[in-house]
């Protein structure tokens, strides 16, 4: 299952694209202001994407990825994993945890960090499930924008959601 928090403005488009996609997606809080959580199936992305119009988000993101302050080494790899196909794809992926807690880069548009239940979702934000632990427990990651960058939010959970199924 893949999670997606967005404005109103933003789940009101994603719905519209998973209608016309044939997908059934709700939103029992449509209009409802603030950052509310929408989910669909694995694989979804793929189709409701393409059909989103993007406002003028930036061609390249910055985007940064945790590293040693992971503690599981599992889901420390997953973001690895995803930050390093997110390169592949023309990206710069800078590492957050480079340079200690006195030198930390300013915050990027996009950031890929261990995917936690939040209880309250305070920006637009994907997780998605990108593997198994070697328990069978699901390892998730999520991807977390800043304003203006929810079209290029969708855009990169479509490949890592690609990439994972």
């Amino acid at each position: 299952m893949v999670a997606i928090a967005a404005t109103a403005r933003w789940r009101a488009r994603i719905v519209a694209a998973a209608a016309s996609a044939g997908i059934s997606i709700t939103d029992p809080q449509a209009g409802v202001p603030g950052i509310r959580v929408l989910t669909c199936a694995s694989g979804d992305l793929e189709a409701i994407v393409p059909r989103l119009a993007h406002d003028t988000d930036p061609p390249r993101p910055a985007i940064g990825a945790h590293s040693d302050s992971i503690a599981d080494r599992e889901l420390r790899d997953a973001v690895a994993d995803v930050a390093a196909l997110l390169s592949l794809h023309g990206n710069v992926v800078l590492d957050l945890d480079a340079g200690g807690r006195r030198h930390r880069p300013a915050r990027p548009d996009v950031v890929v960090s261990a995917g936690v239940d939040r209880p309250q979702w305070t920006e637009p934000a994907v997780t998605l499930p990108v593997g198994r632990d070697r328990r069978g427990g699901p390892l998730t990651v999520a991807l977390t924008a800043g304003p203006g960058f929810e079209g290029t939010l969708l855009e990169l959970a479509r490949l890592v959601d690609t990439d994972a199924a």
